[in-house]
């Protein structure tokens, strides 16, 4: 029967059965990609089972609102009546029909496009091998060594060898090269460019008139900020001139970077970028590539640069500032060239540089020479009239009469420097901050060493020695030469921090306050680096876009405004200069980089605004100027304020000036009523390249509103919170209720704050539209637990309607939301994931119990919260050093304790749960919990709000916040070895160890050295540290540079923030005084260690969670939120969700770090069609997880590499595989016909040039 209905109606059967299979294959792909219901998160997010009639679910019962509440005293919420469930499970589906198809093709190319070269999901990153290790070495020294009193660490045993040496006629003849340089700061004493015009300017020209003249003369200059501003005011004979003497070799760019960079605080992507920059403005404008790195300034060094370095193509690299114990072991072990290794094993053998420690103290001529300072003060000859300083009084000019003299005594010093190494070869810095700004120096000190070399070089077979001007190139040729290949230097991994210095005071300086010194600076920079990023890849979509569409108004737009970008680039660059992010600048100097910042953050904010209007709309409109930022900045000196959202009624007329002023707050009081069903929308910016959940705020005007996501679909759960005065201070100034005693804790009755989960997909923009809600927004607003904050608090009932059908002005008959007292006791917040205890007097958090699967309560976990205070020793502590007050008995002081005006607020809600303790105006200390059903859950966000008020308050203080747990973070000690002595221990207590990032790029193991204090056991941070046991792992993630420190087992401390009144007398001259409310966010994680990773053998090297990688991007990249103004003009036609990259996310650990619009070679203020593309692949440990969490259906694992990927609807034209900093590579240009070819290794950061195709 079967066979007949086939045959008879086989036309009617095919088409049923292909009716049949898309009705399967529309199920499974709302299976798969609809959004939940209940709380627009996706209900998988923990493994739990998904059923494909999702959009039918009753899922609001199983969204459990009271395990988001302070459970400690049972605070029960009245059950508000249920909102009738609006079932849109077709109304989903309209728009993304195309998109549908477009999954389709991604699926079915996914298995032609699968990269076998990519390697496994998951993968154990293993530790190098190298024959020196940072922190094992560091361990073993001896920090109060006996020559510290002469601060020169040369002895009898060093004379001695070099004795020996001068005998051995199996050593190579000395060599020597010397290397006149000028160290020019963008700013430090002086801002960036009032140097320039008073000095670099002058050094710049004097030296393309003076070389030209002095034939042999050579020079090196690093830093392209001031070169680039030279190179725009110069006469062009003077530019051919700085060009030929570029090309001849006589002057060397070294590094090539915007600035010279700091190591400690500066995250990789502005790190690279001003590399980028640099290098860029070199190629295009002097056709040359730097290849040697000059790094002489820098307060420590790390490891993030020379593995940017190696990746630009460099042979090799020059350090200065490193710890007077590293120096002495250096020289001691004749190993001061080294290749630096990665601390992570590469199969590609990746990241290596062979480096050059400077073995003496400074980069002046003084320290450089040789190793006695006393005697290198004879070869500087500056002598500038009106001058008086040690080197002037003493140098004496070179004559025929005392050049065999002056010279047989420099050579002895000379002699002294090469035999630190086995090579023999001296590498010999002539220069100084702002050296050769006068034409009388640049003819003294080179007729001066001109005479010396002369003597030695026509006096060749008495010496024995081959001495020349030269530059860095030349040593690193010259070493080479007489070392053979890599293989003959030793290997080194690990770092350089923390730097001490001994030469001022003949006793120990710790460089390690610069780590946290005026945060609000460093918070600025991470506020630019963020808007940049997201500017610079919507630019280079929205701009090729443009291009292939051919919408002529909107290219000129973009490139007239590019320039905005290139300003942006600079600044931010300039910014991670070693005085600048590093706070060690006069207070007049950070203000002028903090207004430069503060411009470039506005213009890029405009500039995403520009290209997210084009991106949002259809071909056929070309409508500009209707979005705003959710944020206003008034000025530098203020944090960025939100903004609340208008509402307005359909038909609102777009003559309505008092809707038109987004500040217009007060009259939104008496403007025209709002219906009940205005609206207002907003676009939401996911500028990273993986899908993700965020809890998103929203400031709004009135409490009874309701959210729909970029589907149509109503967000079943929000939460309304109200505004306190203590977190918007802008508050205060408006309401006339809070003026009359504005000490107390008031809630805004002007505005909310409406926060809701928000599904974000992959590089997307999607708008969301926030409506009215005159009957159930009851159920969603936050309950509130304070004594004595409010009389009332305000919450708005339902206003009874007019004829007209609108809502009377909600000021008429306003009702306040009440403020339930708290009940005593300790405070407990809990989730499905774990139960939060807080200490009922202090506020502070005391305990953590986490779940198991079957939400049974674990053991709790000591994890208390202590806010507290080194008092800083007075002349010793201040901008950039650390060092506590020998003098007081305590090292530590209750700084909370003068303030007796301490306030606890309990929130409680259906999405969040937070307990908000307040110090006065110190602190406001905020720990908050989730309930989504997302990863979200499993981790605490901590918010401190931090102000010092005005000097001479909070003096000497150093203000930190410690997590005190039981984890049993110690590993056994190394044994003491001291070099010249027996051991005479044999081993040593166990001591803390924790993992600290460097640069947001990788981590290092950090080990307490008893032998230090605190101030050498602070580490800096960039984004994340964490330490562990056997069983668990404890992270701590924030988002911007500072010091942090385990000194006793189980502890983990940041810094917070620092006022010191004295300068510590290295150069600035300067307390900090100038301390600014700042605004702390982290997140904290406990995860499982599971047992395998304790038998570390191979050692392994390790990093954070797939978990913690992800919240710690989205910490540091949050989305960026526009309002869509209906006030200007009739509202475009938009498109609810824009992907921008249509065929899915990259793999889970790859980061887009940067796509950056390349600038044309000849018209460099306009942009091109290529792009440089970089991506890193950020290691993490798939072993390490939460509790029964799932990351899989946020991120899926996979090892196909990056796939089918596209950047919207933009066709490439070429790619090619380039040097970290976009230059093209030694070896044959690496082209590739699709980005499903990349591989990458974890860890890895590679670059890509991107030329996008002039039209569709």
């Amino acid at each position: 029967m079967s066979f007949k209905l086939f045959r008879r109606g086989s036309a009617r059967c095919i088409g049923l059965l292909s009716a049949f299979v898309t009705i399967l294959l529309c199920l499974y792909y709302i299976s798969i990609g609809q959004p939940n219901q209940a709380h627009s998160t996706d209900t998988n997010a923990l493994g739990l089972a998904v059923s494909v009639n999702r959009a039918h679910e009753s899922s609001l019962n199983s969204f459990n609102v009271d395990a988001g509440k302070s459970a400690a005293h049972q605070l029960q919420q009245k059950q508000q009546p249920q909102h009738q469930q609006q079932q849109l499970p077709q109304q989903q589906k309209h728009y993304p029909s195309t998109q549908q198809h477009e999954n389709l093709d991604s699926n079915a190319d996914a298995e032609t496009v699968r990269n076998v070269h990519w390697g496994d999901k998951c993968y154990v990153l293993l530790q190098s091998k190298t024959n020196i290790t940072a922190s094992e070495e560091h361990s073993r020294f001896d920090f109060q060594p006996e020559w510290m009193r002469s601060k020169e660490y040369w002895d009898r045993g060093f004379e001695e060898r070099y004795e020996a040496q001068k005998k051995d006629k199996q050593r190579p003849p000395l060599k020597v090269i010397v290397v006149p340089h000028s160290h020019n700061d963008p700013g430090w004493l002086k801002t960036f460019f009032n140097y320039f015009q008073s000095d670099s300017r002058q050094i710049l020209n004097l030296l393309v008139t003076k070389m030209q003249e002095y034939k042999d003369m050579t020079f090196i200059w690093s830093e392209i900020s001031f070169l680039q501003l030279w190179w725009d005011q110069a006469h062009p004979t003077k530019q051919r001139a700085l060009k030929r003497l570029v090309n001849s070799g006589r002057i060397e760019i070294t590094t090539g970077g915007w600035v010279m960079t700091d190591e400690a605080n500066v995250h990789i992507y502005p790190m690279l970028d001003q590399l980028i920059e640099g290098h860029q403005w070199l190629r295009n404008n002097l056709n040359v590539t730097p290849k040697v790195g000059w790094s002489i300034d820098p307060f420590g060094h790390g490891s993030t640069v020379p593995y940017l370095l190696s990746g630009a193509q460099f042979e090799g690299a020059i350090i200065q500032r490193i710890h007077y114990a590293w120096k002495e072991w250096f020289a001691r072990q004749q190993s001061g060239d080294f290749i630096w290794t990665p601390y992570w094993r590469s199969a590609k053998d990746q990241g290596k540089l062979l480096t050059h420690n400077m073995p003496f103290d400074i980069y002046s001529i003084k320290g450089s020479c040789g190793p006695h300072p006393s005697i290198c003060l004879n070869f500087d000859f500056r002598k500038i009239p009106g001058e008086y300083t040690e080197y002037s009084l003493k140098a004496q000019y070179i004559t025929d009469e005392n050049v065999e003299e002056k010279a047989q005594l420099l050579l002895e010093q000379y002699a002294r420097t090469a035999s630190l190494f086995p090579h023999n070869v001296a590498l010999i810095p002539v220069g100084d901050d702002f050296r050769y700004n006068r034409e009388r120096e640049v003819d003294q000190q080179y007729s001066n060493y001109k005479k010396l070399i002369s003597h030695i070089m026509a006096n060749k077979r008495l010496y024995n020695v081959d001495i020349k001007f030269g530059t860095p190139s030349d040593y690193f040729a010259a070493i080479r030469q007489r070392m053979g290949d890599n293989k003959a230097f030793p290997s080194f991994k690990g770092d350089f921090f923390v730097y001490s210095d001994i030469f001022s005071e003949g006793r120990p300086a710790y460089w390690s306050g610069y780590f946290t010194t005026r945060p609000f600076y460093k918070l600025l920079s991470t506020e630019l680096e963020h808007n940049l990023r997201a500017a610079e890849i919507l630019f280079t979509i929205a701009y090729n876009t443009a291009r292939q569409a051919h919408h002529e108004d909107a290219i000129k737009i973009y490139e007239k405004n590019y320039e905005q970008i290139i300003h942006a680039r600079r600044n931010l660059g300039l910014f991670q200069h070693h005085d600048a992010i590093t706070g060690t600048s006069k207070g007049a100097v950070m203000r002028d980089y903090a207004m430069r910042l503060f411009d470039s953050t506005q213009n890029m904010v405009k500039m995403q605004e520009a290209c997210v209007e084009l991106l949002l709309q259809n071909s056929s409109s070309h409508q500009h100027g209707f979005l705003l930022s959710e944020f206003e900045r008034d000025n530098f000196s203020k944090l960025p304020r939100k903004m609340p959202i208008q509402l307005t009624n359909p038909s609102a007329s777009s003559s309505s000036d008092e809707a038109s002023d987004t500040n217009a707050v007060d009259e939104e009081e008496t403007s025209v009523p709002l219906a009940k069903n205005a609206e207002a929308s907003f676009v939401i910016f996911n500028a990273l390249t993986q899908r993700r959940i965020e809890i998103v705020t929203l400031r709004v005007q009135q409490p009874n509103v309701r959210i729909y996501n970029d589907h149509g679909v109503e967000l079943k759960h929000i939460q309304i919170n109200p505004v306190w005065n203590i977190t918007n201070v802008y508050e205060q100034g408006f309401n006339e209720r809070l003026q009359a005693n504005s000490g107390r804790i008031r809630t805004s009755i002007r505005q909310f704050e409406v926060m809701f989960v928000a599904e974000l997909e992959p590089l997307s923009l999607s708008t969301y539209r926030v409506q009215v809600d005159e009957f159930n927004y009851k159920r969603n607003i936050a309950t509130i637990y304070c004594d004595d904050c409010t009389e009332k608090a305000a919450v708005v009932e339902p206003q009874p309607q007019t004829a007209t059908g609108s809502a009377t002005p909600r000021n008429v008959n306003v009702v306040e939301f009440e403020a339930k007292a708290k009940p005593a006791g300790d405070i407990q917040l809990e989730n499905a994931h774990m139960r939060l205890l807080f200490d009922e007097k202090s506020g502070f958090l005391k305990t953590i119990t986490r779940k198991n699967k079957q939400q049974q309560l674990l053991q709790p976990m000591q994890c208390a919260v202590k806010f507290s205070a080194y008092r800083s020793a007075q002349f010793h502590s201040g901008a950039y050093l650390f060092k506590t007050d020998p003098e007081q008995s305590e090292a530590e002081r209750d700084v909370l304790e003068q303030y007796d005006d301490v306030r606890i607020i309990i929130t409680s809600g259906p999405i969040a749960s937070d307990v908000t303790v307040i110090y006065g105006p110190f602190l406001a200390h905020t720990v908050r919990i989730f309930n989504t059903r997302t990863h979200l859950d499993a981790a605490i966000y901590i918010e401190n709000d931090i102000d010092f008020e005005p000097p001479p308050k909070n003096r000497e203080t150093e203000l930190f916040m410690r997590l005190i747990t039981n984890i049993d973070n110690i590993a056994p000690a190394p044994l003491q070895r001291d070099p010249l002595k027996e051991p005479t221990e044999t081993s040593m207590p166990e001591l803390p160890v924790f993992y600290s990032d460097q640069n947001g790029f990788q981590f290092h193991q950090r080990i307490k050295v008893p032998a230090i204090g605190i101030e050498g056991n602070y580490f800096p941070i960039t984004s994340a540290a964490f330490l562990q046991d056997a069983r668990l792992r404890l992270t701590l993630l924030t988002t911007h540079a500072q010091g942090a420190a385990s000194y006793e087992p189980g502890q983990l401390e940041v810094m917070l923030d620092r006022r010191t009144l004295y300068d510590d007398y290295r150069g600035m001259g300067e307390g900090v005084v100038d301390s600014r409310l700042t605004r702390h966010k982290f997140w904290l994680l406990v995860e499982d260690v599971p047992l395998t990773q304790n038998v570390d053998k191979p050692p392994s090297y390790k990093v954070l969670s797939l978990q913690a990688q992800q919240l710690s991007n989205g910490l540091r990249y949050p989305p960026n939120i526009y309002f869509l103004s209906n006030f200007e003009q009739p509202q475009a036609a938009l498109q609810p969700l824009v992907r921008l990259l249509p065929h899915g996310a990259l793999p889970c650990d790859v980061h887009l770090t940067t796509l950056r619009t390349l600038s044309e070679s000849q018209l460099q203020l306009f942009p091109s069609a290529s792009a440089l593309m970089v991506l890193h692949r950020q290691g993490y440990d798939c072993s390490i997880s939460s509790q029964h969490l799932d990351m899989s259906s946020l991120c899926p694992l996979t090892g196909n590499g990056l796939g089918d990927v596209r950047f919207g609807d933009l066709r490439l034209l070429s790619i090619e595989a380039t040097s970290l900093t976009g230059l093209p590579k030694h070896m044959q240009p690496q082209t590739m016909r699709s980005l499903a070819q990349i591989t990458l290794e974890p860890m890895e950061l590679r670059t890509f040039n991107l030329t996008f195709r002039g039209e569709l």
